[in-house]
């Protein structure tokens, strides 16, 4: 499904450069503990024959065609807004049409799709989505997030996702990437199902007591039938704070301890990944999620980023 640009080597440099990793390498590799069992993910973007912006563009659209046609994936609400995200000049080396898998050892395959609201001008994501939750019947819960008076300069609308799900609770998620100083709950208390009293201990292990000016991230879920975002996951940048990866891991694993989870199962992981010793890398792990519901333990995942043609990312090239 991928294309011929899954069979072509790697190389030593990148033939398209892609916003989804620091290097321009086109995927990035994450790992969800919810309920303690382990979910891989991988989000990627397609590159087209040619290595330009708009090659990239039309090699995603021709991919989320192909998922389409597989078992339990619904294109409905993909093709709903997919003209308010596709251009004929994308700016290049910037999102376009990107995908995500993820996958549960005994269950079958999720994927979502994402796009760029900023496809059209920064000046304009904020048209475009409300446009694209008008189409998808969301339009009161974004009323509710707009009414918020969040300032665009500081919380900056960085992608949609959808589910491609033909389930009743498929998501539609929109994500937020936030300069200067930050008030973590700021955004994320939006939604109906964040806890800050839940949430606070695990910046406090991520963060200790003063948050870095290092780019965080909020996504905001939205489910139909509600008239505001349903969930809310904060996503904490790491390698501004640690010193090496093994820190960055003991982190990550008094975290888990928080959310009732077992950090070993983590920490095999990301030595498996490491190219050297976890306290000779620096760079591997990129963010910490979690997810608050009240009542219940947070869902936590962690980011990977590879140093494919950046040696100063992990100390090698792949």
């Amino acid at each position: 499904m991928l294309g011929q640009w899954a069979d072509a080597p790697i190389g030593e440099v990148p033939r398209y450069p892609s916003f989804v990793s620091r290097d321009g390498f086109p995927l990035e590799f994450s790992v969800s503990w919810r309920g303690g069992v382990g979910e891989a993910r991988v989000l990627f973007e397609s590159l087209g024959a040619e290595p330009t912006a708009r090659g990239a563009q039309e090699a995603g659209r021709a991919l989320t065609r192909a998922l389409g046609a597989l078992p339990g994936v619904s294109l409905d609400r993909y093709l709903r807004i997919e003209d308010l995200y596709v251009t004929d000049e994308p700016a290049p080396y910037r999102p376009a049409v990107w995908h995500s898998l993820a996958h549960r050892r005994g269950g079958a395959s999720r994927y979502k799709v994402y796009l760029n609201p900023q496809t059209r001008g920064v000046d304009r994501a904020h048209a475009v989505m409300r446009e694209t939750m008008r189409r998808l019947g969301l339009e009161r819960a974004w009323d509710h997030v707009e009414r918020a008076g969040l300032d665009p300069r500081r919380d900056v609308l960085e992608f949609v996702a959808l589910d491609l799900d033909d389930r009743a609770e498929a998501r539609v998620k929109v994500y937020y990437r936030h300069l200067g100083e930050v008030d973590l709950d700021r955004v994320a208390s939006l939604a109906r199902r964040h806890d800050p009293a839940l949430a606070a201990p695990v910046y406090r292990a991520v963060y200790g007591d003063d948050v870095p000016v290092n780019e965080p991230m909020t996504c905001l879920a939205f489910r139909e039938g509600l008239d505001v975002p349903d969930e809310a996951n904060l996503y904490l940048r790491l390698p501004s704070v640690v010193a090496s990866d093994a820190e960055a891991a003991d982190r990550v694993a008094a975290a888990m301890r928080l959310c009732g989870l077992d950090p070993r199962p983590h920490h095999e992981v990301a030595s498996a990944l490491a190219p050297l010793p976890l306290d000779s890398v620096v760079g591997l792990h990129e963010l910490l999620s979690f997810r608050t519901s009240s009542g219940a333990r947070p869902d936590l995942g962690v980011y990977f980023r590879f140093g494919v043609y950046d040696s100063s990312v992990d100390g090698t090239h792949a």
